[in-house]
């Protein structure tokens, strides 16, 4: 299994002990963070919510307080969250104070409490996964409270990665293979996700290089600048040795 992987099912474990109160998943879609995670929660009959829409702030605080005696409450696709009320609970739900309580407070009218059956704050004890699919900007104050995994590969680590997904996401060894013969650090759009898509439809009888080649799109120029040696590079596009290494190491700086 991949290190990071074993990492992520190890802070879960961290997690699940209380050991930590907040675990923090970001990477590229489609990279198996949701999947491990949820498998986790699981196989070890742990108590969950897994949550991946948002509402109003008050909706966010009445399910808060629905789930603050789970295990672990499982927020997905964080980025979502833009409403800065909704920020600012979860920020004190992946705090901690100094006597070790966490504490979260809804501040408005008391009808509106009562109507809904909410008491005006309230203590809990639940652990917080946040999973993104992008940066984690707008959320510093939030993630610097836990402990945070990164999911971004290169192409080789990627492959890794499908590899050992192969099997538990049904991915045809046709398509690992090609995707191992096709693309390259200049490929967007590679994940699990993808594999799976192009498995199921290569198992209906359907020409799924077709639909590689539109979902799994390489960026021709990168790609040059990946697989050709200087030389090659410079006399095909009439550029000098010094445009090349500048090229390539923006490329790999990006």
């Amino acid at each position: 299994m991949n290190k990071k992987y074993e990492l992520l099912n190890e802070g879960l474990k961290a997690l699940s002990e209380s050991a930590i109160n907040l675990l923090i998943l970001k990477g590229s879609a489609g990279t198996g963070k949701t999947y491990t995670t949820l498998k986790y929660v699981k196989d070890n009959n742990l108590n969950y919510k897994y949550v991946n829409n948002y509402a109003t702030p008050l909706a966010f605080y009445k399910l808060i307080y629905e789930n603050r005696g789970k295990d672990i409450i499982i927020f997905d696709d964080t980025q979502s969250i833009c409403d800065p009320k909704i920020k600012s609970m979860l920020k004190s739900v992946c705090g901690e104070l100094d006597d070790g309580k966490r504490m979260v407070s809804y501040h408005s009218t008391s009808q509106v409490l009562k109507q809904n059956d909410l008491p005006p704050s309230f203590e809990l004890d639940v652990n917080i996964v946040l999973i993104f699919n992008d940066s984690i900007s707008g959320f510093e104050p939030i993630v610097n409270r836990g402990i945070t995994i990164d999911f971004f590969f290169n192409f080789d680590e990627m492959i890794e990665v499908l590899e050992d997904f192969k099997e538990s996401a049904n991915i045809e060894q046709e398509v690992m293979d090609y995707v191992k013969d096709n693309c390259n650090e200049a490929t967007s759009n590679l994940s699990i996700r993808t594999l799976v898509i192009l498995s199921k439809l290569h198992r209906k009888d359907y020409d799924f290089k077709l639909f590689a080649n539109e979902i799994l799109k390489t960026d021709k120029g990168l790609s040059d600048l990946i697989e050709m040696t200087s030389k090659e590079w410079c006399d095909k596009n009439g550029r000098s040795i010094s445009n090349y290494y500048y090229k390539k190491s923006k490329f790999l700086n990006s």
